[in-house]
């Protein structure tokens, strides 16, 4: 099972820089040292993908009706869900790949991989966001109930569909359950800041994020979402989950010398 950071966007170009980029995008640690040698480019961290499946498992699981296997779930005995570990390793992942390619083929490449990897992302989401609400119109209209559309937040794009159009492209109208991706796609725009700030002074841009996360909670700081309320998944405060995991990355003995 995969992730949307799982590969670097675009072809690789001949030479070395972009040879260890790609290595790093299949998953694998390039070598900072002989001693310290890595698998060959094309095998995959099979640890980030093994954690990363059982948190999708997990959340798929925590969206059935109770039953056994809902009781297995670590939101029972942690402080955190599934989707805490999945944002994290997404990012320990995206610090990864496009950590390295800002490393060695600097800040321009590297931003600008990133932001064609988010629209790719943002394709995939109004891709599934259409299918959505055509599989949810076609029920709510087999089975004469509007229950239907009303449960899965799609009664205002069946009364304005002109609007909500709009309002979906710009992010802000989101049915049930389609929540992760515009969350993931607000990170992903600032990831080139944020690795630039960590290329220049970790620590400095781990306390920003802290801060950021504070005033957050103290002035209930959020985006707006259409016709109303907020972003149940906050980027102002989840954003502090992508900044650790750079800052994890960075920490790993060996594997990540000189970012």
């Amino acid at each position: 099972m995969t992730s949307v950071v799982d590969r670097i966007a675009g072809p690789p170009a001949a030479g070395t820089a972009d040879a260890i980029a790609v290595g790093a995008a299949s998953g694998s640690a390039a070598p900072s040292s002989p001693a310290t040698a890595a698998p060959a480019g094309s095998e995959r961290e099979l640890r980030l993908d093994l954690f990363r499946g059982l948190a999708l498992w997990m959340i798929f699981i925590d969206h059935l009706p109770p039953n056994l296997l809902t009781w297995l779930t670590i939101r029972n005995y942690g402080f955190s869900d599934a989707t805490e570990i999945f944002i994290f390793i997404s990012g320990y992942t995206a610090a990864f790949v496009y950590g390295r390619a800002m490393r060695d083929s600097g800040f321009v490449v590297a931003a600008a991989r990133i932001l064609r990897r988010a629209w790719q992302i943002y394709v995939a989401h109004i891709f599934l966001f259409t299918i959505f609400l055509a599989e949810i119109s076609y029920v709510a209209t087999s089975f004469e109930n509007p229950l239907y559309s009303e449960e899965m937040g799609i009664m205002d794009f069946l009364k304005q569909p002109d609007v909500t159009i709009v309002e979906a492209l710009l992010l802000r109208f989101r049915p049930v359950n389609m929540d992760v991706l515009p969350l993931y796609i607000v990170l992903m725009l600032f990831l080139p800041l944020i690795l630039w700030l960590m290329k220049w002074r970790a620590d400095a841009t781990l306390a920003l994020s802290v801060v950021l996360y504070a005033v957050t909670w103290q002035y209930d700081l959020n985006l707006t979402s259409y016709p109303n309320g907020v972003w149940v998944f906050n980027p102002l405060a989840w954003q502090l989950l992508l900044c650790s995991a750079p800052g994890a990355r960075r920490a790993a003995p060996n594997e990540w010398r000189g970012f």
